[in-house]
């Protein structure tokens, strides 16, 4: 008898998660053209944000097989605005904090297959190591210098957006400090590649009304989250989804994300509590010498 009791609470695990999914966010809405986003394209390191480039590269060929099209940050903020209407099956392709090593593992994969991507740039960090990791062994990442930024710009398959000037948690910020770090971020991207940055990814995905008014008001025209904290319906195009993809998602996990299958809900979940996870990193660690 005491052995029915484990599949019994299972069940009723299982069954409480997905009404509380249901009742909290529900599915995402499907207007938009997926977005998927990635940190490090790296070998084996101390946490749970990178992917080894053959996993990354034979991933983009999975998608492509499985009939999906890729486009470029342009294209989506057309879609966005209505300029243009989405054929479905289409991703956007985009990278939080932009380390030095997508020039060796990553962009060459994209540039090979012409496939387009977004890179999210912390500014006060270009050229130096992040700070704002959990100091395990190996997370110590160096982010894109200026130099090679310029280089990467010159090819039109890749834009730049702004992911804050120094990585904090918007939301904790008071109103000027944190109209800098959308300001500056966005005018400095555009001083060092010739092209305002159109589009802001928010550090840890958090997002807060505050925050998605600053961003519109600093000129922006996207701003992106990971795991909207309201509803699903509707489009608010300052608190945009995106499908966070990690080292323990498969091609069969990556397919549910964009396609919203019948298990679509126990992936959302796993995503949050990843998120929210990462998000309290900053309670961990100290301010960044840029601060």
């Amino acid at each position: 008898m005491s052995l029915l009791i484990i599949p019994v609470l299972i069940v009723a695990a299982a069954t409480g998660l997905f009404l509380l999914w249901k009742f909290r966010w529900g599915p995402p809405d499907r207007t938009l053209p997926g977005v998927l986003t990635y940190h490090k394209i790296t070998g084996f390191e101390f946490g749970g944000t990178w992917m080894t480039p053959a996993r990354f590269a034979s991933g983009l060929d999975h998608l492509a097989d499985s009939g999906y099209s890729f486009i470029g940050e342009d294209q989506f903020i057309d879609t966005l605005d209505g300029k243009r209407e989405s054929p479905g099956k289409e991703i956007l392709i985009t990278f939080d904090d932009g380390y030095r090593m997508l020039m060796d593992h990553a962009l060459p994969s994209l540039e090979t297959r012409n496939i387009p991507a977004l890179i999210f740039l912390v500014t006060s960090y270009a050229g130096r190591e992040n700070a704002w990791e959990l100091p395990l062994p190996g997370r110590r990442t160096r982010h894109l210098g200026w130099d090679e930024v310029s280089d990467i710009s010159a090819n039109p398959l890749f834009t730049f957006g702004s992911h804050s000037r120094t990585h904090r948690d918007l939301t904790g910020l008071s109103d000027d400090v944190l109209a800098d770090e959308l300001i500056i971020s966005r005018e400095v991207i555009g001083h060092q590649t010739g092209r305002m940055a159109r589009s802001v990814s928010y550090p840890f995905g958090l997002v807060d009304r505050r925050v998605a008014g600053s961003a519109r008001s600093a000129g922006y025209e996207a701003g992106f989250t990971l795991f909207p904290t309201g509803r699903g319906e509707g489009v608010d195009r300052f608190c945009l989804r995106r499908e966070g993809v990690w080292i323990i998602d498969t091609k069969s996990s990556v397919d549910l994300k964009l396609s919203g299958g019948r298990l679509f809900w126990f992936e959302d979940i796993k995503g949050r509590t990843i998120n929210r996870l990462a998000s309290i990193t900053p309670f961990f660690m100290k301010k960044g010498p840029f601060d």
